[in-house]
């Protein structure tokens, strides 16, 4: 039993380390975009999909209304997914004083989730350019002109941009602050490389054409999340090689971390539960690589407590696949100028190491609580 484990664990952890190494590297060959300032032309329809955000829609849509990009060329849609606040009303004073072009989308289809708003949103534009934040988000100033700028230079159907976790205090805040720098990481890695895996809702864009061109949400509706990721397949089949990730921190999204364990265990459970129906057998192969090798060293790390004794193998795994997070992790950080995050890393590890185990064995049976709804 022994003997198999340790086999398991060789055969796993070096996939993993191989895997992590090959996206450091691509990450390192993503050149660093630098927007230009020319004269823009593209019409763009920003969509904010919202539920009960009526404490942060308010500084969503200020930052976007202090966009650089020419007013002119911007039409603001916020799409409303049956909120039970005053998202509303703090939405029509807001825009009703702005000289931007907006609508305001009451989503009517009893059955909705996030997907069905943002359709309606891009029902209603008029854009060329669809982009999509979250209404609990706030955006860089220069956002649009840089998303634009990448648009008009390579003319991509999609892009992928940068999301970090600000103004962080608790361990737990801290703790998905640094994996979020992991995760850009590995979202702009998989998608200069050509294998796109990772995507996030808060910071995207895609052009008209592509959305109806794979039939928006088709296939995918059922599924409560997935409006970015799955899509990204979707597009990425269709448009093989027209995916294009914005490695800069101008064109950055930021949010705030989920308050508490139990609100981020929820979250994560809602992302994993994507996991089987993307029909992506590549993201089924990662996803799975990540939840064996770590599920592998913490059975590994509690069956050494028990029996008081640590075999060389694990010690090993344990040595190779922390240093390989390390990297990943310092790439993060340098990228987003969170250094200090690093000082949490050995706490990331242990706590990833448990969170990913019990959200692989659970994600895809497990109930799962998600703005004021059950899944």
């Amino acid at each position: 039993m022994l003997v198999a484990l340790n086999v398991a664990l060789i055969v796993f952890t070096s996939a993993y380390t191989i895997y992590i190494s090959w996206q450091i590297i691509s990450w390192i060959k993503t050149p660093v975009f630098k927007p230009s300032a020319g004269d823009f032309k593209t019409k763009v329809s920003v969509i904010i999909p919202c539920r009960n955000e009526e404490n942060t829609i308010g500084n969503c849509l200020a930052s976007i209304l202090q966009q650089g990009y020419p007013t002119s060329l911007i039409e603001i849609i916020v799409a409303d997914d049956h909120s039970e606040d005053a998202t509303a009303k703090h939405t029509k004073e807001i825009l009703g004083n702005s000289t931007t072009t907006w609508k305001y989308v009451l989503v009517t289809d009893k059955s909705s989730n996030k997907k069905k708003a943002i359709e309606a949103g891009i029902k209603a534009s008029t854009g060329e350019l669809i982009v999509i934040t979250d209404a609990d988000c706030t955006v860089s100033k220069n956002w649009l002109s840089s998303i634009v700028s990448l648009y008009e230079e390579k003319h991509y159907q999609m892009i992928c941009g940068p999301v970090a976790i600000i103004n962080e205090s608790s361990i737990c805040e801290k703790y998905q602050a640094l994996e979020f720098t992991g995760l850009s990481i590995l979202a702009g890695a998989g998608i200069f490389s050509k294998y796109p895996l990772l995507s996030n809702a808060a910071n995207i864009a895609y052009t008209r054409q592509a959305f109806e061109k794979v039939e928006g949400f088709k296939g995918i509706e059922n599924t409560p999340s997935g409006d970015d990721t799955l899509l990204l397949f979707k597009i990425n089949k269709q448009f093989p090689g027209q995916i294009g990730y914005l490695k800069t921190t101008e064109a950055l999204v930021s949010t705030a971390a989920q308050p508490t364990w139990s609100n981020f265990i929820q979250q994560r459970i809602r992302w994993a539960s994507k996991g089987f129906r993307s029909k992506n057998q590549l993201n089924s192969l990662i996803s799975l690589l990540v939840f064996v090798t770590n599920f592998l060293l913490f059975v590994s790390v509690i069956g050494s407590l028990v029996y008081f004794s640590l075999n060389l193998v694990l010690m090993y795994c344990i040595i190779a696949k922390f240093t390989i997070d390390f990297l990943l992790l310092t790439c993060g950080t340098n990228f987003f100028k969170k250094h200090h995050l690093l000082g949490y890393f050995l706490a990331s590890e242990v706590i990833t190491m448990l969170y990913v185990s019990w959200i692989g064995l659970v994600a895809n049976f497990s109930r799962y609580h998600w703005k004021g709804r059950d899944y």
